[in-house]
């Protein structure tokens, strides 16, 4: 098993930190994924990426909208690393627009996909 890229991130207060993704999937089975942050020695839940919009559209597994509302910096972050790219299709929830992301083998290369696979 091979261990996670780590990556610089920095947060919308430009904090810089490790961190890594995870990937996830809803319940409708569709892409989501995870940021987790290195603090103190240990890898802990950072934030959501993705939301689950329950859209036909993004069901295809390498498809997510973006969470750019509670993460403002993460769509720089993914595109700027190549691990996802913007399609130009977004959805609107409550007063956001969400990003509908295709996420790059780039991403599936170097992200976890068990909790275990980093702790």
């Amino acid at each position: 098993m091979q261990s996670p890229k780590t990556f610089k991130y920095t947060d919308q207060w430009g904090e810089e930190m490790d961190v890594i993704l995870l990937r996830r999937q809803y319940m409708d089975g569709s892409l989501a994924v995870q940021m987790l942050c290195k603090a103190d020695g240990y890898w802990d839940f950072w934030g959501d990426v993705t939301v689950n919009l329950c859209d036909a559209t993004n069901q295809n597994a390498s498809f997510a909208y973006v969470d750019t509302n509670n993460m403002p910096a993460v769509a720089d972050f993914l595109s700027q690393n190549g691990l996802a790219i913007y399609t130009g299709m977004t959805r609107a929830s409550g007063f956001c627009a969400y990003p509908l992301y295709a996420f790059t083998s780039e991403f599936f290369e170097t992200c976890a996909n068990e909790v275990e696979e980093v702790r």
